[in-house]
């Protein structure tokens, strides 16, 4: 990778769209639809300017832009990268639904913190009963707009929306529960001595009932302490979430790898 390259390759505020799998043909990417709407209309990029490209499995690519029409843009790469997630403990969220827009701006955040992936759960005190096919499909277009917007390569999954009572925690080595009730055990501190993947599970506004914490015990869920002060419920979410991956190292600096 030549000089020009490398220097496009780490330019910090060049605009990064999603390009699907289909849409690169012999080094030549093709967007259309909302992409090439937002390139060509929105942002008003023109021929020659630099963009990157990601296609949602971790690699990312440096392109010039060739032509640019509101319906298709075509560019040309310059250099590809690859930018898998390295962490030992990767985080599933498991939310029961909060109300109205909370859970948008979840999943934003939780995309930007680099949370794995994202569980909608249904317990007790949901109140959430929205068109439930349409929440999955603007989650994921919530989810790929902040993937743009933070540099990060491979997209959070995001899961069905699953009974708390069919959540299977098995999978996970660390099964944690954010419970405003809890009085003495504090989130684990060892984390990064004891990697694996690690699931968390928030209530709703109204909590979580009796019933939930029993279901979540019986599979050997620990629930912790966020301290004294009643938190909302996407600000006890957040809270959680950064210092988990704190703990866990997932917040730390990485290195760039770079490919011919």
């Amino acid at each position: 990778m030549d000089a020009l390259a490398s220097d496009l390759c780490y330019k910090e505020d060049m605009r990064r769209f999603f390009l699907p799998p289909h849409g690169l043909t012999d080094n030549h990417p093709i967007l259309t639809g909302p992409e090439a709407f937002h390139l060509a209309v929105v942002l008003r990029l023109k021929p020659g300017q630099s963009v990157e490209l990601f296609d949602g499995q971790g690699t990312v690519h440096t392109a010039q832009l060739m032509s640019v029409d509101r319906d298709r843009v075509t560019a040309e790469i310059i250099a590809t990268r690859h930018e898998q997630p390295q962490t030992a403990s990767p985080l599933t969220l498991g939310q029961c639904l909060l109300k109205g827009k909370k859970m948008d701006f979840l999943v934003q955040k939780a995309t930007e913190l680099g949370v794995h992936a994202f569980m909608p759960l249904v317990s007790r005190y949901c109140e959430n009963h929205g068109d439930r096919d349409h929440q999955q499909e603007r989650w994921q277009r919530i989810m790929l707009e902040a993937c743009k917007q933070c540099g990060r390569a491979t997209p959070m999954r995001i899961l069905p929306i699953t009974p708390l009572t069919q959540f299977d925690t098995t999978a996970f080595r660390h099964r944690l529960v954010a419970w405003e009730e809890e009085q003495s055990a504090p989130l684990p501190a060892d984390l990064s001595d004891r990697p694996g993947s690690v699931c968390l599970v928030l209530g709703p506004e109204g909590g979580l009932h009796e019933d939930d914490l029993a279901t979540l015990r019986q599979r050997q869920c620990t629930t912790f302490s966020l301290g004294p002060l009643i938190l909302r419920g996407e600000t006890a979410a957040l809270a959680a979430t950064a210092i988990i991956q704190y703990l866990a190292g997932s917040l730390g600096p990485t290195a760039k790898e770079s490919v011919p």
